[in-house]
């Protein structure tokens, strides 16, 4: 008995010396693979270190190379252009009134007449931000205010300063080649992060580097203008500068119309005159900056622009009593939206979406009510609210003068009509339903056509080989599948999102 208790016990201790010797070569094992890990991101990071470095390098010299060449360009003679007027947005046909459906009069539901199909637009891409080494953190300081929100850019305002002592070339080559300057940098990299930080699009980054020149050299001075001009050409965006009756003024071509601008013709492009006088005519440097681009006016999204008051509006359907919501509105977004440029394209309005703030507040309330209910119950839910949630006036009758709204805009003015219900439905169905939408453009009116699949009855267009149902947002009462009857036979343009 003795010996077969020191046998188990010579045997465990033989095992646990095993398992420490185990452990010892696991925990070996371990700490190679770690370290054989760390050396492999170490070397991963001094390679990415090394190749922006280079990258960095290539863009200095690219830059330092090309803005000497657009000093020297700009001492030569500016060209005298005639300036063309503004285009004001076409008057749109008298919009009918919102009918109410008579049930006993609708037709039978039918495919509607063939129409001409608007394809959609590319989805913005902002200009590349080029390689600016950032700036150091003890830089200075400067707000710039934007909207109601505060962008912070490390610039020395004192040292940044400049003055023009003349409109002459020679005087805007020596500044250009003054701003070329390195101590800028900072400047440029910070406007190009506020960017990215706000979700500006094109306009509104060009908006932004206005207020900056306006803060570091004054508002309306032409320092500002020239620095505007010299941060769109270094962020890679087509512009020139021009010069009418003691002023400088930016001239830059949009990929869309711009309305409301004159404008000079330049290669066969329209180049908006971006100043608050119309000039009979502007000389004008037409010297190209390398790897531009023309900026487009189209958002992606709505901007990001801190907050701020707000002001609330309870909305409720009629149909669907319990359907009530509670949206607040941010008063910053909606200065920033009542300066934008107009448009004619009705996906430009709809593809900017609504704001985090008003899906925070709009969402929850609307996806409580439609929870469970099928697509075309719940896309019947969210056309009502669309149709009786909101009162209706024309453009002309509101403003005094055409003026589609952004989604946001529906929830802050009293009152809105066919195009903006339109935006808006398409908007909700886009994002609550997950289905895929398009805009009915008929002479007058737009309404919208929902891929709600072939078994939903009711009026349609065929696109792509897939049924697009009628859901008219300013046809009063009217379901799913019901057009105005003075629209059945009338072929419409299909605006694709």
């Amino acid at each position: 008995m003795k010996q077969t208790v020191l046998l188990f016990l010579a045997l465990l201790m033989a095992g646990g010396a095993a398992a420490q010797v185990d452990r010892d070569a696991y925990n070996k094992q371990r700490q190679q693979m770690i370290d054989q890990y760390n050396r492999q991101k170490n070397k991963a990071q001094q390679q990415y270190d090394d190749a922006r470095r280079k990258a960095e390098a290539e863009y200095a010299a690219f830059r330092k190379k090309a803005n000497a060449e657009y000093a020297a360009a700009v001492r030569q003679g500016w060209a005298m252009m005639g300036v063309k007027p503004a285009v004001p947005k076409p008057a749109e046909p008298a919009p009918p009134k919102p009918p109410a459906p008579q049930p006993d009069k609708t037709p039978a539901p039918a495919p509607l007449p063939k129409s001409e199909v608007v394809p959609a637009p590319p989805k913005p891409e902002p200009v590349p931000l080029p390689l600016v080494p950032e700036p150091e953190p003890s830089a200075p300081t400067m707000q710039v205010p934007f909207y109601g929100t505060s962008c912070s850019m490390h610039a020395d305002a004192q040292g940044l300063r400049f003055s023009l002592p003349a409109l002459d070339e020679a005087s805007i080559a020596t500044a250009w080649q003054q701003l070329s300057l390195e101590r800028y940098d900072g400047l440029l990299h910070d406007c190009m992060a506020q960017r990215e930080r706000l979700h500006l699009s094109d306009w509104g980054y060009l908006c932004l580097l206005g207020r900056t020149g306006e803060q570091l050299l004054g508002k309306g001075s032409n320092e500002a203008v020239l620095l505007q001009m010299y941060l769109l050409a270094q962020s890679g965006y087509r512009v020139r500068l021009g010069r009418a009756d003691g002023r400088l003024v930016l001239l830059m071509p949009f990929s869309r119309t711009v309305y409301s601008y004159s404008y000079v013709e330049l290669d066969g492009i329209k180049h908006y005159i971006l100043s608050s006088k119309d000039p009979g005519g502007v000389y004008v440097c037409k010297v190209a900056f390398p790897r531009e681009r023309v900026a487009d006016i189209l958002m992606g999204r709505l901007p990001d622009l801190g907050g701020g008051a707000k002001r609330s509006r309870t909305l409720r359907a009629a149909k669907f009593g319990t359907l009530q919501v509670t949206v607040a509105v941010e008063q910053r977004l909606m200065d920033y939206l009542a300066d934008y440029p107009l448009s004619d394209a009705w996906d430009y309005y709809a593809l900017a979406g609504l704001s985090d703030g008003v899906k925070a507040t709009l969402y929850p309330a609307l996806r409580s009510q439609i929870e469970g209910k099928s697509k075309k119950k719940a896309a019947a839910m969210l056309l009502d609210f669309v149709q009786t949630a909101f009162d209706y006036a024309t453009d002309q009758e509101q403003f005094g003068y055409e003026r589609p709204l952004f989604g946001d805009e529906s929830f802050y003015y009293p009152k809105n009509d066919c195009e903006d219900r339109s935006i808006l439905f398409c908007i909700l169905v886009r994002d609550l339903l997950g289905l895929d939408a398009v805009l009915v453009n008929w002479p007058g009116h737009l309404a919208t056509a929902v891929a709600l699949g072939d078994e939903v009855q009711g009026d349609y267009f065929t696109l792509d080989g897939r049924r697009y149902t009628v859901c008219d947002p300013t046809y009063i009462g009217a379901n799913i599948g019901e057009t105005m009857p003075q629209f059945r036979n009338v072929e419409a343009k299909l605006v694709k999102l």
